[in-house]
């Protein structure tokens, strides 16, 4: 297969694309760009191994028992297990010729240019992974919400009590998730001894080898970040899975007060109701721009107690029972249908 230069590094012709009237870095408009608002809220702790996290879990209680006088009681104990959370490694390079980068004395506009994409790549990763990351299609990566709630059916996981169907079928459904940020509730997490979140090693200036073997100088940038979802006591995360977005479509065309968005505001409040205690640490209702519009267009025409659009940490947000509502444009319109 013939080599296609330019895929991977910078070329004169990506600049010129970037070059406004005056020869200056012109604005990129970043149509890629997503809105992910699950990522400034996740809660991240460091892991007590190197490339995973063990969680004990206590799955049985100490028995109790009734005794007559002079009579004593058998000796009781609780039970626990033991679950391991993986840690995966996001990595990417930013690599730009030198001779490119200083053209025109406007280097640090050019690299900030640059890499603002690779920072954006990684976000959007990073919050598709927290949702869908699946070891078994990707060992490299860590596992997310949607393999650990995946069923209706209690038989085979006790976070089938956690699922909620919305009824809708085939593989144009969606699904809203609630989750309950703390220590002790689902977090993420990151190695021990490392740092968390997103990393920056900016190599400066040094050699780099070309599709052919052959050398020149260029900036280097390395960008990682090492993580992992520990979900400690899955009765703190709800999905309400089988939304149809087919359905949803139509009923911003036909009004909010249809029977299938009321529904879908049962099952939320089916939801809400199936977690231990909201308040036991952050909590946020993550959803899709298609499922968050509707429910925004049932809150501005107030057809519904259960939802308001207010002032939540010095901004309007719409909230749910007093959650707020986030948007996660890495949460799929085209998720199959969660089965038994």
């Amino acid at each position: 297969m013939a080599k296609v230069v330019g895929m991977e590094s910078m070329t004169l012709a990506d600049l010129a694309k970037r070059l406004g009237a005056d020869h200056a870095i012109a604005k990129v408009i970043e149509i890629l760009e997503q809105t992910n608002e699950i990522l400034p809220d996740a809660m991240w702790l460091e892991a007590n191994n190197i490339t995973t996290h063990r969680t004990t879990i206590r799955n049985g209680l100490p028995e109790s028992f009734w005794r007559t006088l002079n009579r004593g009681v058998p000796r009781s104990k609780s039970t626990t297990i033991q679950h391991d959370d993986s840690i995966g490694i996001l990595e990417t390079w930013a690599v730009v010729d030198k001779a490119l980068a200083e053209l025109n004395n406007m280097k640090a506009a050019f690299m900030l240019s640059e890499n603002k994409p690779f920072i954006e790549s990684m976000n959007q990763t990073i919050a598709e992974t927290i949702f869908y990351g699946n070891l078994i299609s990707n060992k490299a990566a860590f596992t997310g919400l949607a393999p650990r709630y995946s069923t209706l059916d209690l038989a085979k996981a006790a976070s089938a009590k956690n699922v909620i169907n919305a009824g809708g079928t085939g593989n144009f459904c969606t699904s809203a998730w609630l989750c309950v940020w703390g220590d002790n509730t689902m977090h993420m997490i990151y190695p021990k001894g490392s740092q968390g979140g997103l990393q920056k090693d900016d190599l400066g200036k040094t050699a780099v080898i070309d599709e052919d073997g052959n050398e020149y100088r260029g900036y280097k940038t390395n960008y990682s970040w090492n993580a992992g979802l520990c979900v400690r006591d899955w009765r703190y995360v709800a999905r309400v899975a089988n939304i149809d977005t087919q359905q949803l479509d139509n009923m911003l065309e036909t009004g909010a007060a249809s029977a299938a968005a009321q529904k879908l505001v049962r099952c939320m409040i089916k939801g809400h109701n199936s977690i231990p205690n909201i308040r036991a640490g952050r909590a946020a209702w993550y959803m899709n721009r298609t499922t968050k519009t509707m429910l925004d267009y049932i809150a501005a025409e107030k057809s519904n107690v259960n939802l308001t659009i207010s002032n939540f940490e010095g901004e309007e947000v719409t909230t749910f029972k007093g959650v707020p509502i986030r948007q996660v444009d890495a949460i799929l319109d085209t998720e199959a249908a969660v089965a038994a």
